[in-house]
């Protein structure tokens, strides 16, 4: 049998038209997760793991002032080549190095001198420049300090240890099997005092979760000819949180 080029077509269009009809076609309930009428026992529970940090990341910057801001500028920026140098210097890789904050802006007359009419009259321009470093051995991170301070860094703003991305999964894997383990053992006891069985999970939702974060302010004013910085990490916890829905007969 012969078919004109239009039969074709008109036979290819239909044929896509069933395609489609059939994948729009719901499924039957109950054929995933929990059935029509499958008795469950649902249960939550949350598993917690505690360990040390292996990242740190500190911010160190510099503030320059004087009555002439490129002067102010100038005096900013050599005095941040010096510092990142020096932490370079320490075996930092430069791709650990962010600039997280640049500013100029005035300051005016504090009011002791009487005001012009007309405006504030500025009194000199502050310039700041502030350096995230990201530190991988975190035994480093007094080092790094001390070394950013004595080459004329004058803020340290924060220190955050937390997480690197390998450890973060490894820990949050154990977490979640602890609370699917307890998930499973308090069901087991519901089940026990019902005098049912448990059969299986049907359904299981997992929180999204969190790398936790801990953060130590820091003050300004360091001493240069202050002994070795002590930096105590501490621990951090990772939790994560379960529910799950057992079927039982």
């Amino acid at each position: 049998m012969r078919y004109t080029t239009a039969a074709l077509a008109i036979l290819f269009c239909l044929c896509a038209a069933i395609v489609v009809v059939t994948a729009l076609t719901p499924t039957p309930a109950g054929t995933e997760g929990v059935k029509e009428n499958e008795r469950v026992i649902r249960t939550s529970a949350t598993g917690e793991v505690v360990s040390s940090p292996d990242r740190a990341e500190i911010q160190v910057g510099v503030e320059t002032e004087n009555a002439d801001v490129k002067v102010a500028q100038s005096q900013n920026a050599e005095r941040m080549t010096r510092i990142t140098n020096a932490i370079k210097a320490l075996g930092i890789p430069a791709d650990h190095l962010t600039t997280t904050g640049y500013s100029v802006y005035p300051v005016y007359d504090d009011g002791v001198t009487p005001i012009p009419i007309g405006g504030r009259k500025v009194r000199l321009y502050r310039v700041s420049n502030t350096l995230l470093v990201r530190i991988d051995d975190i035994t480093r991170v007094g080092e790094v300090i001390d070394t950013a301070v004595s080459s004329d860094a004058n803020q340290v703003n924060s220190i955050a240890f937390l997480f690197s991305e390998e450890k973060a999964t490894q820990l949050r894997a154990e977490a979640l099997k602890q609370a699917v383990n307890r998930t499973r053992t308090d069901a087991a006891s519901v089940a026990s005092a019902l005098g049912v069985q448990i059969i299986g999970p049907r359904e299981v939702q997992v929180d999204s979760g969190a790398t936790p974060i801990a953060y130590e302010r820091a003050s300004s004013g360091m001493d240069t000819a202050a002994p070795k910085t002590p930096i105590e990490p501490g621990s951090l916890k990772v939790s994560a949180n379960v529910q799950v829905s057992w079927a039982y007969a």
